[in-house]
């Protein structure tokens, strides 16, 4: 039995070399414990894949294979027949590995049936390489059979790609607020355009206005710019008040040059 540094029972999966739960496998919730078909190119084999979850619910006969805790089933077909003999467990659900990015997951399943004859007789493992794929429903995954890899003294696998929306990296939420005043501009516009449509209408049909004469309060709008002028006039333009000017008498010159002959007149 498989000595597991983590597990969780919602999942099923046990990964041996995680600390702490992985957090690509919450990526995956939305297909955990369902299991899904697929067939090779050429209709040879087909796979039975469970996600954290046994493929096939199949009992353990005392005179046939030990299916618990299979993720990943095997199945031959049977010559020109539609009837399917189980070869191997492909992979376990008891022994994975998981990584990820932003948007793809690569789940392994381990200890599958051990080659008889290649590979340095390890045990088979499968990889499945979750890619994001926004047009694919939730619940039906298109999955395709890449291979199966035995060109190697070791470390063989079969690789199955599957695409699927719950992989895709989440969109942020772009939402779009009004500030107060946004909120009082467009109310200002939405009134003044309300206010000239409905007196256009009003002075053309009922009072029968043609031409400017047509635009709502036309004569107070025609002088309104003179009265902003005035205003401004009013208070921004006052001058500075000008100095009044001193006027000099006319005889005081002859009267300083009397008293100065008076003085020449006084008795020593």
């Amino acid at each position: 039995m498989i000595t597991s540094a983590w597990a969780n029972e919602e999942t099923n999966c046990v990964f041996p070399n995680h600390k702490q739960s992985p957090e690509e496998l919450n990526k995956l919730t939305p297909l955990m414990r369902k299991s899904f078909t697929v067939y090779d190119s050429e209709s040879k084999y087909k796979y039975i894949i469970g996600i954290c979850e046994n493929a096939i619910n199949v009992p353990t006969l005392s005179n046939g294979p030990d299916v618990s805790g299979v993720a990943v089933a095997q199945f031959v077909k049977n010559g020109t027949s539609n009837k399917w003999t189980y070869v191997a467990a492909v992979g376990k659900y008891t022994d994975c590995a998981i990584m990820g990015g932003s948007d793809w997951v690569l789940l392994t399943y381990g200890s599958g049936k051990h080659y008889s004859t290649h590979c340095t007789n390890e045990a088979r493992q499968a990889m499945l390489m979750f890619t994001c794929d926004e047009s694919v429903p939730v619940d039906t995954p298109e999955i395709i059979v890449v291979g199966e890899n035995t060109d190697k003294v070791s470390d063989c696998y079969y690789l199955f790609e599957i695409g699927t929306s719950v992989v895709c990296q989440t969109k942020p939420v772009v939402t779009f607020g009004l500030s107060f005043g946004s909120i009082i501009v467009i109310v200002f516009f939405s009134v003044a355009l309300l206010y000239l449509i409905l007196g256009v209408v009003y002075n053309r049909f009922v009072l029968s206005a043609k031409g400017l004469e047509q635009i709502p309060n036309y004569s107070f709008w025609q002088d309104f710019g003179n009265l902003q002028s005035d205003g401004c006039n009013l208070v921004c333009r006052s001058g500075g008040r000008s100095q009044p000017r001193s006027y000099k008498g006319i005889g005081d010159d002859q009267l300083v040059e009397e008293e100065e002959r008076d003085d020449h007149l006084l008795p020593m």
